[in-house]
């Protein structure tokens, strides 16, 4: 048999099959079927869910398109949501968030950031691995990729996002390689001055003199530069969660906790969610991953416990002396 790993190209000819696959299809989607989808995950950011929908909706239909499908910033307080929102997009779109390809700026702050990205020259020590978001992209044009906390990268970062935003091409250096962005979806999110931000969304009712004006500010605080903001299609600036809304998204977390553990949530009892929120101060200042480690404390060891006893599904409600003592309801396979 003869040997087919030396015989062709086998790079270009897994990007070219892609891009022919590609060319077959219509990638055009159901605003209202995303906007469902993505308010059954992110809570209390209900306007934002159904303009990035439209977005989508929008720029997938489109035939040919120079840029990427869509650059948006998303603006706001830690934990109200940005990431979850971007995971969410990307489970609707590509059947699994885990598609998603993700950065942390925080580990971009340095000039060495954007050889991470793009590669280093040829002969220079690990030139032929290439970069952290090139090497991905020549092998899968079609993503969503997010850049979270996009203000604490290196300024050479952003030097890339222009050609990136503005040109959707990249080459990696070593190979020479050009990676295609025109079929890819890129968030960016960012808390910086959150609080001044908030007081211009609550000031300005009007949401394009808003945006504008949430533009300025940014430009003026030289947090992004203006070029930058010129190439982004929308901006969204997330509220901060409270009441309700945080109780639903308690919920939610309890349901995903069960759901790691194999399990199902029938009912929570509402003093039990009240007793999740006790920390309300903390889940304002520090967002919805403090009630996350909230939620894990209170109940991850009776949801081990209640899989431990091949549970499938569970109640989860307060002990007959109607003290916040947690007691799990097992119901157990058929």
């Amino acid at each position: 048999m003869p040997d087919l790993s030396k015989m062709t190209d086998w790079d270009k000819l897994k990007d070219m099959l892609e891009k022919s696959a590609d060319e077959g299809k219509e990638h055009k989607i159901d605003a209202k079927a995303l906007a469902k989808h993505l308010n059954s995950r992110v809570k209390g950011q209900d306007s934002i869910i159904e303009d990035v929908s439209k977005l989508l909706h929008l720029q997938m239909a489109k035939k040919i398109t120079t840029r990427p499908i869509a650059s948006i910033l998303f603006l706001g307080p830690t934990g109200t949501g940005k990431t979850e929102l971007a995971k969410a997009i990307t489970e609707f779109l590509f059947e699994d968030e885990k598609a998603m390809l993700r950065f942390d700026c925080s580990e971009f702050t340095g000039p060495e950031g954007k050889a991470r990205l793009i590669g280093v020259p040829t002969g220079y020590i690990g030139a032929e691995s290439g970069g952290q978001l090139t090497r991905p992209m020549l092998g899968k044009a079609r993503r969503l990729i997010l850049f979270d906390e996009i203000e604490k990268a290196h300024p050479s970062v952003f030097d890339l996002f222009l050609q990136l935003l503005g040109e959707a091409r990249l080459t990696e250096q070593g190979s020479g390689k050009t990676a295609d962005f025109s079929q890819s979806i890129v968030i960016l999110t960012s808390n910086a001055n959150a609080d001044e931000i908030g007081k211009i969304q609550e000031e300005v009712k009007d949401y394009y003199e808003m945006i504008n004006a949430v533009k300025s500010y940014l430009a003026d605080a030289k947090v992004f530069r203006p070029e930058i903001l010129g190439r982004i299609d929308r901006i969204y600036v997330f509220r901060s969660l409270e009441g309700i809304v945080i109780a639903e998204i308690a919920m939610l977390k309890i349901a995903h906790l069960a759901h790691e553990y194999g399990l199902t949530v029938d009912f929570i009892a509402p003093e039990l969610i009240m007793q999740a929120l006790a920390s309300s101060s903390k889940v304002k200042r520090f967002g919805v991953r403090e009630l996350e480690r909230v939620v894990f404390d209170m109940f991850a060891e009776k949801l081990a416990e209640a899989r431990h006893n091949k549970a499938r599904a569970v109640e989860l409600a307060v002990g007959p002396d109607g003290e916040f003592s947690l007691s799990v309801s097992i119901v157990a396979d058929s």
